[in-house]
């Protein structure tokens, strides 16, 4: 079965035409893009997790801040440090 796909193309835009001159250079333009297809979901999974562990810090920040503002209120101390374990696991294999 033959797939065909349409591009817009602006010949005053200097990106489209790099665009362009670079999917001419492809032996398989078809694969080229099918590549690039494959590159942009990759790098959306790996943008959704950096945005997870953000809420998850911001989190985790808004606790300590909580925990400093009550000891610096006079509160007692506490003396147990929780770390949630799949933050740390995310973190861990974010780096692997």
């Amino acid at each position: 079965m033959k797939f065909t796909f349409h591009l817009e193309f602006d010949p005053y835009n200097a990106d489209h035409r790099r665009a362009a001159e670079w999917l001419a250079a492809q032996p398989d333009p078809a694969e080229a893009v099918v590549r690039m297809l494959r590159a942009a979901g990759e790098v959306e999974r790996r943008l959704r997790r950096w945005e997870e562990l953000a809420v998850q810090l911001a989190g985790e920040l808004h606790q300590v801040r909580l925990q400093v503002s009550s000891r610096s209120s006079g509160a007692a101390p506490d003396s147990t440090i929780r770390e949630d374990p799949e933050s740390a696991r995310k973190i861990d294999t974010m780096f692997r």
